[in-house]
């Protein structure tokens, strides 16, 4: 039985390291879609996100985010599976112009029992003002995080 892997990049293609994980979802699309079962999007909105969580066995959400205190530095990657109360603390604070994004998705889907297993990969950000590159430590770190896209979809694909 085919696995239904989601796998959704979040953050604005405008506002300079917020399109981290927009951009690592495009870059990792084709070698996502051989893999029998994955469906893709490059952009959602929390909102979005809670339904798209109901029709998947299981999800990889990509987003940038941000430590409260700046505890790591700009370009870490951050990984965390959620749990029954969404995803951990220590995650930092996804990243959302609307105020309702990835994490808060994932917290009201668990809360109300309809989560599959969540694996949320994350780049610590330093700049998400509109109209601004990316920043280099944050570029630095895509092909990394593509890597982790494929990987951890493809575990997730591969459970039975």
């Amino acid at each position: 039985m085919t696995r239904r892997v989601l796998v959704v990049g979040f953050g604005n293609p405008d506002a300079a390291d917020d399109a981290v994980g927009i951009l690592a979802v495009r870059e990792a699309r084709a070698a996502l879609e051989a893999i029998p079962g994955i469906r893709v999007i490059e952009g959602s909105s929390g909102a979005e996100l809670i339904e798209l969580l109901s029709d998947a066995d299981a999800a990889v959400v990509v987003d940038a985010v941000r430590t409260p205190g700046g505890g790591r530095p700009p370009g870490t990657l951050v990984r965390a599976e959620a749990g029954s109360g969404g995803l951990p603390a220590e995650v930092g604070v996804p990243l959302s112009s609307h105020g309702f994004g990835a994490a808060e998705a994932v917290a009201l889907a668990a809360a109300l029992g309809s989560v599959p297993p969540v694996v949320f990969l994350g780049v610590e950000v330093a700049d998400v003002r509109v109209g601004h590159p990316m920043t280099a430590p944050v570029r630095g770190c895509v092909p990394g995080l593509v890597r982790s896209v494929l990987e951890e979809t493809a575990g997730l694909a591969e459970r039975a």
